[in-house]
């Protein structure tokens, strides 16, 4: 009898089984035990559940994939605006603007303001003047600390600085004759626009200024400057005899203050007024403010040696409007100038102008950063700025009494306007109304106190 032995391999963990068969009528025989070959059916569901959820985590992971497709561009292309809109602030970085002042700097300044107060007190002594004289002797002597301690605070003294620069501001002398007809300094409300009117130049002027000639005994005048040359010079005024002839188109004639549009007593901006037919506006290219007499027709000018020109510190709060670094004003204090320096941190400057002497006699350092404005005007000696709200719509927001060197961000005055762009916007004391160049357009407003 032959034996035969059968090798027989279970898959099931990997174990073997042996049997030994018997030789039975001519074939061999034997007895296998199967049970370790059944069907492993609870490990089978098991690794079925198993891959039904990868199946569902794959699917997600396909769609977070499309959908990151989709919206990386957007990503992409929100992250290259924001960097286009970082770029204006690059100056702040590469020069040095919010770098501490050299103590040097800070005792200059403190030697200036010493001999301020001094001509103040002098022609006009008072308690205010006195109570300065003792803050400036205290921050001398703080400046002097910093000297010996090597202990360096220069911010929390420009600070200490600017506010006390604007007292001292307050207390120069004012004119003997100066009269105001402001009753209240703050405005309550603005009306809705009196006077819409597409400019004489036409739509595609988006950038000027237009107004009524501000001066209390001159007669109903009105003008509108164009900015032609890239939305950056001009230097053809129209004026209008009356406001009838204003409002017909006719009658006008053309003052030119320059022979071209790059020429250096050029027009720069829309920051342009006409006050007792006087034109003051930027002089092309400079830090520089132009006068031209449209009788006598001579130019005069006047330096603002700090001022940013050139697309440094202009309007743009929404979308930036260029040249407008310099805007000048004029209210029943009389004629003023605004813009921003380094050494206030591209905030906005405020200057009074004497326009006899074409000088500067009074300048007030605002908190309020001029990049983030979409324009200022001043009224009875307060500065008011504005921001874009919608197309249709700004919001005056913000107020710097020169009286008192205070300032209030919580106004909320609505003002309207029939297209985004504001390239002007000044006040006129003569009939207490705003004057405003829209994108092409000219409106105008009742003041309300």
């Amino acid at each position: 009898m032959i034996l035969l032995v059968l090798l027989l391999t279970a898959t099931q963990a990997g174990h073997a089984q042996r049997v030994q068969g018997v030789e039975k009528d001519g074939s061999c025989v034997c007895e296998v035990n199967s049970a370790i070959w059944a069907f492993p059916t609870a490990k089978y569901e098991a690794v079925s559940d198993l891959l039904e959820g990868c199946n569902a985590t794959v699917q997600q992971l396909q769609k977070q994939v499309v959908m990151t497709s989709k919206e990386l561009p957007k990503m992409q292309a929100t992250l290259e605006n924001v960097k286009a809109r970082l770029q204006r602030f690059n100056y702040l970085d590469t020069q040095g603007l919010y770098n501490p002042l050299h103590l040097s700097q800070v005792s200059d300044e403190l030697q200036d303001l010493h001999q301020i107060i001094s001509q103040a007190d002098k022609k006009r002594p008072t308690a205010e003047t006195q109570k300065l004289r003792k803050e400036l002797q205290k921050i001398q002597k703080d400046v002097e600390d910093m000297y010996n301690d090597n202990t360096f605070n220069l911010e929390a003294v420009k600070e200490k600085l600017r506010y006390l620069n604007n007292r001292v501001q307050t207390c120069r002398t004012i004119p003997a004759d100066f009269t105001s007809s402001c009753s209240h300094r703050i405005m309550s409300n603005i009306s809705s626009p009196l006077i819409t009117k597409l400019s004489p130049f036409g739509k595609s002027y988006t950038s000027g200024a237009w107004g009524r000639d501000t001066s209390a005994g001159s007669e109903e005048k009105y003008w509108v400057q164009p900015v032609v040359k890239s939305q950056r010079s001009g230097y053809q005024i129209r004026y209008y005899p009356s406001f009838e002839d204003f409002m017909a188109g006719r009658n006008h004639r053309d003052e030119y203050v320059a022979s071209s549009y790059t020429d250096s007593n050029a027009i720069q901006g829309p920051g342009t007024i006409i006050y007792d037919g006087v034109v003051y506006y930027q002089c092309y290219s400079t830090a520089e403010l132009c006068s031209y007499n449209l009788k006598t027709k001579k130019n005069d000018r006047l330096k603002l040696p700090e001022a940013g020109v050139n697309n440094k510190f202009p309007y743009c709060y929404h979308d930036c409007r260029d040249w407008t670094d310099i805007d000048l004003a004029a209210d029943s204090e009389g004629l003023w100038v605004m813009y921003a320096t380094d050494g206030n941190y591209g905030n906005m400057v405020l200057s009074r102008v004497n326009r006899a002497g074409f000088n500067v006699t009074q300048t007030w350092k605002t908190r309020l950063f001029k990049r983030s404005v979409t324009n200022a005007f001043m009224v009875c000696g307060v500065l008011y700025a504005t921001r874009y709200v919608d197309q249709y719509k700004e919001e005056v927001f913000y107020a710097f009494d020169t009286a008192t060197g205070l300032e209030d961000n919580t106004l909320s005055l609505p003002l309207e306007k029939v297209s985004a762009g504001i390239a002007n916007l000044h006040y006129n004391p003569t009939d207490m109304k705003l004057y405003m160049y829209n994108d092409g357009y000219l409106l105008s407003f009742q003041a309300i106190f």
